[in-house]
């Protein structure tokens, strides 16, 4: 992708994504949302590097432009956290609102799971959440604490409730997928109401029924997630495109332990 490519992404973008100014401090590292093509840029590249080639995952496109792009980019908002010591991005997440989504291309999440199955009041007042990355260097708590941060923030500023979107395991390995999802059920992070089927064509299915399940592990970003009572509303889906195992996950911020609310959303 060359940078005029990325400045008409970044200006492709509809009026409802307007970018909103924010900047928080940790150290040497600096969190705000990027807010020019150079930025959209570093953010994408660090994607790349993290998705495509660290973890084998990721678009095979993304191999031809080193950066992970797709049609969701332009209409969200991109938070990156920067290392400012050594001049670059370090990690990023991706959000939009329901008023973004509408305005844009949906929600990336609808591809794979039918949304048409949560309350309408649910997704109206929700944030969706994707593509978030850090830097293997500087996977500690300063950096994933600041994106947090961010994220209430902008929870505060928008006036939603919920957030929502996909986690993943790097596996096409359906059998992986359902001993994560009996883990999840055992655990009790599975939502007691809300369930969300696979869109067709993704579904996670086990060819042999007799086959032992692998024991998998649930990523540390997943665990964290699950730890500050997010739940699970859907089984486990296939992504061929991306080379992931997907679930459905909601985390209710009115939900969250007075600790972990007084952490996040106290500013």
């Amino acid at each position: 992708m060359t940078l005029m490519e990325t400045l008409q992404l970044f200006t492709a973008a509809p009026s409802a994504t307007r970018t909103p100014k924010l900047e928080l401090r940790e150290g040497r590292y600096l969190l705000r949302f990027a807010q020019t093509a150079l930025d959209l840029d570093a953010a994408l590249k660090l994607r790349f590097e993290v998705f495509n080639l660290e973890l084998g995952e990721g678009l095979q496109s993304s191999f031809l432009t080193g950066r992970d792009r797709d049609e969701f980019d332009a209409q969200c908002h991109h938070l990156m956290v920067e290392d400012t010591e050594a001049g670059n991005v370090i990690g990023t997440y991706r959000i939009q609102t329901n008023e973004m989504a509408s305005a844009g291309n949906g929600f990336y999440s609808a591809g794979e799971f039918d949304l048409s199955h949560l309350p309408n009041d649910v997704v109206l007042n929700s944030l969706e959440l994707g593509r978030a990355c850090i830097a293997p260097a500087h996977r500690h708590s300063s950096v994933l604490f600041l994106l947090w941060k961010g994220i209430a923030a902008y929870t505060l500023q928008t006036r939603k409730r919920y957030l929502f979107g996909c986690c993943s395991l790097t596996s096409q390995d359906a059998n992986e997928g359902w001993d994560v999802m009996n883990q999840l059920l055992l655990s009790g992070h599975v939502h007691g109401d809300w369930l969300v089927p696979p869109q067709p064509g993704f579904e996670c299915d086990i060819e042999d029924d007799d086959l032992p399940l692998p024991i998998a592990k649930i990523p540390k970003l997943f665990r964290t997630y699950l730890r500050f009572g997010a739940k699970v509303c859907s089984p486990p889906t296939m992504d061929r495109q991306f080379k992931t195992i997907d679930y459905f996950v909601i985390l209710d911020c009115q939900q969250l332990s007075p600790a972990a609310y007084q952490m996040f959303f106290q500013f």
